[in-house]
């Protein structure tokens, strides 16, 4: 059996490797694409970090995986890492084969999918900062990115709402909560953060929307200031919870965004799982992101 799964992963990445090395491209690029860079450079470049920060990880838990002896010390060496990289962010995003070149070849489909989710991130940051039109003409421009996003069947992850338990359902889950609390409280603090500046952006003047800008940075600061401690999550949080208006009118990006995150926690739990054999990571990679992007698997009852 394991050798069929390295035969199946082998062919798989003969398949997905060009497009993770050339990475998803949205052509052509909105007008508004890093507006919200321009208007908000210190949360645009945490956004980079967190990218970075993700990439970071990723390629530590690879190469010690099997040599961990010490959880906690591993823990803190490499949050210490990242948090210099938090505190002093790069002003441009930088290309993950550069930081994690081994998480990078390990997952192809993953990083394309993860890729394409996050340029949809960032464009309805995008919009929702610069837009002057507040109204109709706003919610329709995020609609056609949308749609675009859609269009990609290939690596576009689906915006039918899943139950908790596609994070969480599966032989090797919560293992990386379990190793690394400070960590896993870490990431769900950068998701809280992505999430929040939505609901920020969604405040109808400019000085209300710089406002809340600044109170969602105060707060991630203080979220991240004495891990873990400092966090209060006991759940991944989602968008309906902490973005309500946000969701009430992009209930289906909401859901595409919440699935994301979700991914997030797979990868880092089949990273971290010994039950996960590295030969087989590819494969697996390359099926669980194949579940993100379908609306069937795990769909909840509870979507809006």
């Amino acid at each position: 059996m394991k050798s069929i799964l390295s035969v199946l992963a082998s062919l798989s990445f003969l398949v997905f490797t060009n497009t993770a090395v050339a990475g998803p491209t949205w052509y052509p690029q909105p007008v508004e694409a890093y507006k919200f860079g321009e208007m908000y450079p210190d949360e645009q470049a945490l956004l980079f970090a967190f990218d970075y920060g993700h990439a970071l990880v990723y390629e530590r838990l690879l190469h010690n995986r099997g040599k961990i002896t010490d959880p906690q010390a591993f823990e803190k060496q490499i949050l210490a890492e990242v948090m210099a990289i938090l505190k002093n962010p790069p002003t441009v995003k930088v290309d993950e084969d550069e930081i994690a070149p081994k998480y990078v070849f390990t997952f192809p489909m993953m990083v394309d999918v993860f890729d394409w989710s996050h340029l949809l991130h960032q464009y309805v940051l995008d919009v929702l900062a610069s837009s002057k039109n507040r109204g109709p003409a706003m919610d329709a421009r995020i609609q056609e990115l949308f749609v675009q996003y859609n269009a990609n069947k290939r690596i576009a992850i689906t915006d039918v709402c899943k139950t908790m338990l596609f994070m969480d359902g599966h032989y090797f889950s919560k293992e990386f909560r379990r190793k690394f609390p400070s960590f896993n409280l870490l990431i769900w603090s950068y998701h809280w953060f992505q999430i929040k500046l939505y609901e920020a952006l969604m405040k109808p003047s400019l000085l209300e929307r710089d406002a809340a800008v600044k109170q969602v940075t105060a707060e991630f600061w203080e979220l991240i200031s004495d891990l873990p401690d400092s966090a209060y999550f006991d759940m991944m949080p989602e968008t309906k919870t902490e973005a309500p208006t946000f969701f009430k009118k992009f209930s289906k990006i909401s859901a595409s965004f919440d699935n994301n995150h979700m991914l997030h926690d797979i990868v880092s739990d089949i990273l971290t799982s010994p039950k996960v054999l590295e030969q087989d990571m590819r494969m697996v990679g390359i099926t669980y992101a194949q579940m993100a992007m379908d609306p069937e698997a795990f769909k909840s009852n509870n979507c809006q």
